[in-house]
C-alpha cells in the first residue's frame, strides 16, 4: 500500500466516524507529516473522496494551510467539501 492509499483508508475512516472537512484536512497533514503540500492534499482527498480537481483546486486556498495567496475560512472550505463529503 502506498502513503497515498493509506491516508485515503485513514481519511475515509475519520470521516465515517463523523469528521468534517477542516478536521479530515489537518489529519491529512498530520498523517503525511513533511510530506503534505498543495499536490499531496489535492490526491489525498481526490483519491479519499472522488472530489473533482477544479473544487480541490478552490479548497486549496484554506487559511489553515497557510500556504499565503488568497485564503478561504474554515466556514468556506467546510462549505466547498461538504457536499462531495455527504456523498459518502
Amino acid at each position: 500500500m502506498d502513503d497515498m492509499e493509506e491516508v485515503a483508508r485513514v481519511l475515509r475512516a475519520a470521516h465515517a466516524e463523523g469528521k468534517g472537512a477542516v478536521e479530515l484536512a489537518s489529519l491529512s497533514r498530520e498523517t503525511l507529516g513533511a510530506g503534505f503540500g498543495v499536490i499531496s492534499f489535492i490526491a489525498s482527498f481526490r483519491i479519499s473522496f472522488k472530489i473533482s480537481l477544479p473544487v480541490l483546486q478552490r479548497a486549496q486556498a484554506w487559511e489553515g494551510f497557510g500556504w499565503g495567496g488568497l485564503q478561504i475560512p474554515d466556514e468556506e472550505f467546510a462549505a466547498i467539501l461538504s457536499p462531495w463529503l455527504a456523498r459518502q
